[in-house]
């Protein structure tokens, strides 16, 4: 049963990870910025958006984690494409998921639920915190991992 549930997982994560950056642009077009991201603020970062509300519990889920490991999160690149945008609008893969943060709260993106590598990224991090790796070790195992798998425009 364990092992199902294994494969079944990995199945997904492998799924979310070939659909790359979707949402609202064609995949294929992988437009990132203002036109392609929903934005909502809340009081903190223990305050989830309403605009996950339609998206999977486990996309949910990986936001809620995001303020636990933002720290790593604003140190770690993200491989989907967006901070090759000539906006510059993502600097980290923190940016995936939070906008930006002042003393009125948070603002959250959609950009990370739209995404299947941010979302990877993120719970390949979550769980390697949880493992006790180094901020170092994390930034290795993403960068092996996930490098050169942008989708090309």
């Amino acid at each position: 049963m364990r092992r199902t549930h294994s494969f079944i997982i990995t199945g997904l994560i492998g799924t979310l990870l070939l659909s790359g950056c979707g949402g609202k642009e064609s995949a294929l077009s992988h437009h990132h910025g203002l036109d392609s991201e929903n934005y909502e603020m809340t009081a903190s970062v223990t305050v989830m958006p309403e605009l996950l509300s339609v998206y999977t519990d486990n996309t949910q889920a990986s936001y809620a984690a995001v303020g636990e490991i933002e720290d790593i999160l604003k140190e770690l690149k993200c491989y989907c494409g967006c901070m090759d945008d000539n906006q510059k609008l993502h600097d980290s893969l923190h940016r995936c998921f939070i906008a930006e943060k002042n003393d009125e709260g948070v603002k959250w993106t959609d950009h990370g639920a739209q995404c299947g590598t941010c979302l990877s990224e993120l719970q390949d991090a979550k769980r390697l915190n949880e493992e006790g790796k180094s901020i170092e070790e994390i930034k290795d195992f993403i960068d092996n991992k996930y490098k050169g798998t942008a989708p090309q425009v």
